[in-house]
């Protein structure tokens, strides 16, 4: 038997205790992009993530790493299911495709994850990525599918 998704009981109490830990601390790429959870939402399979990128992540024209910016939106996908998923289940992402609408200085940003549809296999989702003072502005979106593990 696999061990449990520390992130998905991160999500988890984060969604059922108020003042709970709203970092990710098991997780080296969520901390080292700064991630922090805003909302969680099991029932609507719906999670809201606060970034706050280091300057590792800013490529040589000044801006962020897409694929610092694919990670956001592909950890707001993945944590959107592991939220809504039965303790014991777990998520893997079998495909995502991006689209990058803007330049991304460094800042804070946020990216919101939700489950469009979910079967018993498989998980269809999408998020979005914006900067945290101009939620209109949005940086990048994103679709994916999930593989549902049990």
């Amino acid at each position: 038997m696999k061990p449990p998704n520390p992130d998905q009981i991160a999500l988890k109490r984060f969604a059922r205790e108020p003042g709970a830990p709203a970092g990710f601390s098991a997780n080296p790429l969520a901390a080292a992009l700064g991630t922090r959870m805003l909302a969680v939402d099991e029932r609507a399979g719906l999670v809201r993530l606060a970034f706050a990128p280091d300057a590792i992540f800013v490529q040589g024209a000044g801006v962020l790493q897409g694929g610092a910016i694919g990670a956001m939106l592909d950890f707001a996908m993945a944590f959107a299911v592991l939220a809504a998923l039965p303790e014991g289940q777990t998520c893997s992402t079998a495909n995502v495709n991006v689209s990058f609408l803007r330049a991304a200085p460094r800042g804070d940003y946020v990216a919101s994850g939700v489950i469009a549809r979910r079967g018993s296999r498989l998980a269809f989702t999408r998020a979005s990525v914006y900067a945290a003072d101009a939620p209109e502005r949005l940086v990048a979106t994103a679709t994916s599918t999930l593989a549902i593990i049990a």
